[in-house]
């Protein structure tokens, strides 16, 4: 955290850096809670009205979903892009040729797998 908070002062940091040096650290840990459940009945299974169909959303619903996963998506860019350029900044991408073969492929499948939720196809 140190060495962010150096960066942050060199303007190399982000808004994330200073978020994360702002938080308060807690240094107690916090007990463990055992929650108690009363003997309870089983509830009656719920009915399930049929005809029911999830088109049947209205257009105002549909177009804020549409427009908070868009909100989402370049939310993600940008963390992803922060994140290239935090890397590039520490030296990271210079360990990527020590990378073996299968932390390589996890890493590959990880980049797809989050590419095909930012654009998926039509």
């Amino acid at each position: 955290m140190a060495e962010a908070a150096r960066r942050t002062g060199y303007g190399h940091g982000s808004d994330v850096v200073r978020r994360l040096i702002a938080r308060p650290i807690r240094m107690r840990a916090t007990p463990a809670v055992r929650t108690v459940m009363p003997d309870l009945e089983p509830a009656q299974p719920a009915a399930i009205t049929p005809g029911i169909d999830e088109t049947d959303a209205p257009p105002s619903d549909i177009a804020r979903l549409r427009t908070e996963m868009m909100l989402l998506k370049a939310v993600l860019m940008a963390e992803r892009r922060e994140n290239a350029s935090l890397r590039a900044c520490v030296g990271f991408d210079d360990a990527d040729q020590t990378l073996g073969d299968e932390a390589r492929a996890v890493r590959d499948r990880w980049a797809t797998l989050v590419d095909r939720l930012l654009h998926p196809s039509a």
